[in-house]
């Protein structure tokens, strides 16, 4: 197990996307941490002072300090546990390439498929949501290696590949409880496919029946 004067807590949800990479990274790393539910209807006094602005998880609180905003707790854990299952790339062109295709991923990608959601459905947003994949397949094809393997890292996982891999049970979630018709874009689906038989993802996604089921109630609530 990777050590850096432990003392890791994560507060999460786990339906959130956003804790499932955070989940996953900790996984990957080998780093043992406190995983600490959190009710977001009734939210803790942990939650509401480690994250007094946004108050929203996940949070990651190291030796006491908060660090918040998935990608940048991602960003962190790779920094401070370097050794194992190194996540970004070493060369600082790719480095680039990866923060520019992490921001889109949250600000489209994301944005697409929650739009969707709210939506109940709605056919433009299904395509806008698509053209991102679409977008996503593209990008794998710029800086992936397919010989190598199916994720960004190519056998191993990288930053983006930790982003991108609750898509592997949200996709499949949205599509069986809302009919989210996606697109076709074999690499990143086998990616995605790749992610979920991970190890480490084993432990960090939920079953997509489970997820399904929660995505339904929700909708229904609307």
């Amino acid at each position: 197990m990777a050590s850096r004067d432990q003392e890791v807590t994560l507060l999460s949800a786990w339906p959130s996307p956003y804790s499932m990479r955070v989940k996953l990274a900790l996984a990957l790393k080998g780093i043992e941490h406190e995983d600490l539910p959190q009710d977001l209807g009734n939210k803790s006094k942990i939650l509401l002072e480690s994250n007094p602005v946004h108050k929203k998880i996940p949070v990651l609180i190291h030796k006491g300090k908060p660090i918040l905003e998935s990608a940048i707790i991602i960003h962190y854990i790779d920094e401070v546990w370097p050794e194992t299952s190194p996540l970004l790339p070493q060369d600082a062109f790719l480095r680039a390439q990866h923060r520019f295709w992490s921001d889109f991923i949250d600000k489209k990608l994301s944005d697409s498929l929650i739009r969707f959601l709210r939506s109940n459905g709605d056919a433009a947003v299904n395509e806008e949501f698509n053209q991102n994949c679409l977008l996503i397949e593209g990008a794998l094809a710029e800086l992936g290696s397919e010989e190598e393997g199916p994720f960004f890292g190519g056998a191993s996982m990288s930053f983006l590949d930790v982003l991108l891999a609750p898509y592997a049970v949200w996709i499949p979630g949205v599509e069986q409880a809302m009919g989210l018709k996606p697109a076709k874009c074999p690499r990143f689906h086998k990616l995605l496919a790749a992610a979920s038989e991970h190890p480490s993802a084993k432990v960090a996604l939920p079953q997509v029946e489970k997820l399904k089921e929660y995505i339904a109630l929700r909708a229904s609530e609307r």
